[in-house]
């Protein structure tokens, strides 16, 4: 499996999204993706078409992309930060608010496959939570205690100056090992992978699995 930049030549992709920034989480999954078997599936990873949406709100284009993009199978991931209680409920009524008809969801560990549909397009949306309180870097985090025996003090996580401590602090400690996050995972196995990353290996062996 494939993380790609353009689709050139690639007619079956997944196509994915995010709530977030693109750092670390496009090199994270650009890595793990090498990880899962199935080298002609291919995902493509876009900035969201409508400006200054982050969080849940990422996902107001959700209608624009079957149609524009060919693709009916698209990963959402976002931040833990950005959700209140409950992941599920929270995501499906967004959808709901925009139009999106739901049909089924089914778990993937703390991920979940949305089967619903915008209008006349069927939409599979796999949704991925990050963290898996907080943000991705707390999972950075845990890998780095298990390659290089650092322990991040995350106990600010919670505050958005302690989230920026932690991000510094983790940027500081791959540079002082002269390692860089692409290097830990591809030295990880993958049973350790899918413990670090729950939620993003329990989707990529979803699609793993499909024919």
């Amino acid at each position: 499996m494939r993380l790609v930049d353009n689709l050139k030549d690639i007619e079956d992709y997944y196509l994915i999204i995010s709530g977030n920034g693109t750092f670390p989480e496009r090199v994270i999954f650009k890595n793990l993706c090498k990880k899962f078997n199935g080298y002609n599936k291919a995902i493509f990873y876009i900035n969201p078409p409508l400006k200054k949406q982050t969080g849940l709100h990422a996902l107001n284009a959700l209608p624009l992309y079957p149609k524009k993009y060919h693709v009916n199978s698209i990963i959402f991931i976002l931040d833990g930060e950005h959700i209140q209680e409950n992941a599920k409920i929270e995501i499906q009524r967004h959808l709901e608010s925009i139009g999106i008809g739901i049909s089924e969801i089914i778990p993937l560990q703390r991920a979940f496959l949305i089967k619903c549909n915008s209008g006349p397009y069927e939409i599979f949306l796999f949704c991925t939570i990050l963290g898996p309180e907080i943000f991705i870097e707390e999972e950075v985090a845990n890998l780095i205690k298990l390659k290089l025996g650092v322990t991040i003090d995350l106990s600010q996580r919670k505050e958005s100056a302690g989230r920026k401590l932690i991000k510094n602090k983790l940027k500081k400690v791959l540079r002082e090992r002269g390692k860089t996050i692409e290097e830990l995972i591809s030295d990880t196995r993958k049973t350790k992978l899918e413990e670090i990353f729950p939620n993003i290996c329990a989707v990529l062996k979803e699609l793993e699995g499909e024919q």
